[in-house]
């Protein structure tokens, strides 16, 4: 089994409550938030206010990932709003240990972000830090987009990878998922997957069914 994370990008935002609780109804197991800054990523989404909102909306696990210049910045707020999982890119200024020490010290998962360049073995040092271990699997920062080939193989070999972590370690793979591409990143080890308009585009509760059924 996978756990099903709704990306909210792809929401309706003019009725962002009934489509969120249409999704958690349908069987979505949490929800994923983008926070851009415009800097990181050239897109600007969400800031920690869409947080708040959506703590206010559901009581499912919130899985926060930062797109940003200075993560640490963020984390003592989400904590406060009740997110439980952040990510953050390995790609940032600097480097992501001060903002992964500062999620596990606020008390939430910490996930490491790899774009589709990086090379698995960045995430390395970082793997004690860590329990999610989010693959982009298209571009990072604007949504739509298609899965990128040489994903699964991709997959796969971080699965090697987190055989040296000393705990398990999720992976997470996020763009593209769709009904056609999820089949093939779960058999290649993908234990979470974040999918936005292959959710919300549409009647929610088919597209989440046609996701499950998909495995």
């Amino acid at each position: 089994m996978f756990e099903l994370c709704a990306s909210i990008l792809a929401a309706d935002f003019a009725h962002l409550s009934r489509d969120v609780q249409t999704a958690e109804v349908a069987g979505v197991d949490a929800f994923h938030i983008d926070i851009m800054d415009g800097h990181f990523v050239p897109a600007i989404s969400f800031g920690t206010g869409m947080v708040r909102t959506m703590r206010s909306l559901t009581h499912k696990p919130l899985d926060v990932h930062l797109m940003v210049d200075r993560p640490q910045e963020f984390v003592a707020e989400l904590a406060a709003l009740g997110a439980e999982r952040v990510s953050v890119h390995a790609e940032v200024p600097g480097g992501p240990g001060e903002a992964l020490a500062a999620i596990r010290a606020a008390g939430m998962q910490a996930g490491l972000v790899l774009n589709p360049e990086t090379p698995l073995e960045t995430a390395t040092p970082y793997l004690p830090q860590i329990g999610q271990l989010l693959l982009m699997t298209v571009q990072p920062g604007r949504g739509g987009q298609p899965y990128l080939p040489g994903s699964n193989a991709r997959i796969a070999a971080a699965k090697t990878l987190l055989q040296t972590a000393p705990h398990p370690v999720t992976i997470q793979v996020d763009g593209g998922i769709t009904a056609r591409t999820l089949p093939g990143a779960y058999q290649a080890g993908a234990g979470s997957v974040v999918s936005g308009s292959a959710v919300f585009a549409g009647p929610i509760a088919f597209n989440v069914r046609a996701l499950r059924y998909a495995i």
